[in-house]
């Protein structure tokens, strides 16, 4: 009898496990047949910005010509913010500009202060891993400018020597990269700077002898304040310590308006549009999204 007993529930046990385990499998499938973003969260991030009706982007203010200040009328300028004010004329929202302080910017993003950061923003491989970047619509290189008459030619001519950089920007990114570690170990001092606005007081004061820049902002020095600054080259070529392409940067999973944004900018390639924005702001086509 006690056999028995013990053999009818043990036989019980294992209906139960059997019941319970064809269960959880099929909660499991249901799960499984589900879309991604259902599992996980619909990614909202294109419909909050469209309910809004406003696209905040971030920038540095001091960053032309991408985007500044005007002087004269103090309104906010730029290559990039004529492209987003386009943007957002495609999108039917409102563009908001929001300066912000640009070593804090990933915090901005991660606390939704910015929906995006739209402002001569570099790719590299630690913002493609934080943020979702739309596609590359223009190229730059990270380069070093010095006052006119010093008498810098070279990388080695500034050994020893007091180079600015703007806090937490690609050039500083760019300084810091193993391919030139010799320049950077060769200098006196690396010292990080707000913005390039003050960097170029700091040089011309004296403060630092150069500036790791981007080529597209030291051009704009060159044109605005001719006979103050040149370019470190070579062979009439910029030295460039890097590559670069510029994206507008959104928050990890903002998916849906990376999509929006990419589909934008390339359909104001394929018109034209940005050809025209880069014309005013460059004499020529900068531009380099694929149309094809």
């Amino acid at each position: 009898m006690i056999k028995i007993g013990r053999t009818v529930i043990m036989k019980k046990l294992l209906a139960s496990l059997l019941a319970l385990t064809i269960s959880l499998g099929m909660t499991a499938c249901g799960q499984g047949n589900q879309p991604a973003s259902s599992a996980a969260g619909a990614d909202e991030s294109l419909n909050k910005v469209e309910k809004a009706g406003t696209l905040v982007v971030g920038l540095d203010d001091a960053f032309p010509p991408m985007g500044y200040k005007d002087t004269k009328t103090g309104e906010l300028i730029g290559f990039d913010i004529d492209l987003a004010k386009e943007a957002c004329k495609r999108l039917g929202v409102e563009l908001k500009l929001q300066p912000i302080d640009w070593s804090n910017k990933q915090a901005e993003l991660d606390n939704g202060n910015v929906d995006c950061l739209w402002n001569g923003f570099s790719k590299t491989p630690e913002r493609a891993e934080a943020m979702a970047l739309s596609i590359p619509y223009m190229s730059n290189n990270q380069i070093i400018l010095v006052k006119t008459e010093s008498a810098y030619k070279t990388l080695k001519d500034l050994s020893g020597r007091v180079i600015g950089v703007q806090s937490d920007s690609s050039a500083e990114a760019a300084l810091n990269a193993v391919e030139n570690k010799e320049f950077k170990s060769s200098l006196k001092q690396v010292v990080q700077i707000d913005d390039y606005t003050k960097a170029i007081l700091e040089i011309q004061n004296g403060t630092i002898d150069a500036i790791s820049i981007d080529e597209v902002v030291a051009r704009f020095y060159l044109k605005n304040q001719p006979g103050s600054f040149r370019i470190l080259e070579n062979g009439g070529t910029a030295i460039s310590l890097a590559s670069e392409d510029y994206v507008v940067g959104m928050r990890k999973n903002d998916l849906a308006l990376k999509d929006k944004i990419d589909e934008t900018l390339h359909a104001m390639a394929k018109d034209g549009t940005m050809k025209t924005i880069s014309e005013k702001w460059f004499g020529e086509d900068v531009t380099t999204v694929d149309v094809k």
